[in-house]
């Protein structure tokens, strides 16, 4: 038993080094690229930090054995043609690629939520709070439906604002909101949405902020692993 506990201390140790790792490189990457745009280091540089995330996520597809093979190839050659393109200074060519990483993230964030509000499914946050909880008063479970679809608008409403801005503002501005402020733009929902159920629901037991936080994590992986809820 002694033995069981302590790996299951060491695992949490090392998923928060993971996860403290993960959120300093996103940090630093996010921090370059917003910097090479903002100070007018285009080319290469900008493009090639700029279409990283595209870049890493076509070599996982290429390089993931489970994939069909003719997506394997299709993704090794988007993955060439991208570095080439970078290589040879076609910025004006690629720039139209920018904001897909950061819609694609959106818009799977926004599908991890709406995929859940159809009838006969349990909504995501609904989940979320059963986990921590277990059984929920009926204001809490409509609440928590209401939630999910904050999210959703929430989310629908950052790729909104990120095509508009890329279409309509100087291209520093656009990676300003991408870059920059999307990361506590969503950590502002969660604090603001956490703040206002304390205060609504005062006789309801709340979980603590960072306990909603890590079953949000548990729940939103399985949300999107492959052949888990349909």
């Amino acid at each position: 038993m002694s033995s069981a506990s302590g790996r299951s201390k060491r695992n949490s140790r090392r998923t928060g080094v993971i996860a403290i790792g993960a959120a300093v490189v996103a940090i630093g990457y996010a921090a370059a690229t917003h910097w090479a745009v903002a100070s007018g280091h285009a080319g290469t540089l900008s493009a090639g930090l700029l279409l990283a995330p595209a870049l890493a996520g076509l070599g996982w597809l290429a390089a993931r054995p489970p994939r069909p093979v003719w997506i394997r190839l299709a993704a090794a050659a988007a993955f060439l043609a991208l570095v080439m393109l970078a290589a040879r200074g076609a910025t004006g060519a690629l720039s139209v690629l920018y904001p897909l990483p950061s819609l694609l993230v959106y818009c799977a964030l926004l599908w991890m939520f709406a995929r859940t509000l159809a009838p006969g499914r349990e909504a995501l946050v609904t989940a979320l709070a059963r986990h921590v909880h277990g059984t929920l008063p009926d204001e809490i479970t409509a609440y928590t439906r209401q939630v999910n679809w904050a999210w959703c608008l929430f989310f629908g409403a950052m790729a909104l604002t990120s095509l508009l801005l890329f279409a309509l503002a100087p291209l520093a501005l656009w990676s300003l909101f991408v870059n920059v402020l999307s990361l506590p733009l969503i950590a502002a929902m969660f604090v603001a949405e956490y703040a206002y159920r304390v205060l609504r629901y005062r006789r309801f037991s709340h979980a603590p902020f960072i306990a909603s936080l890590w079953a949000f994590r548990e729940l939103g992986r399985s949300a999107v692993s492959p052949g888990r809820g349909g």
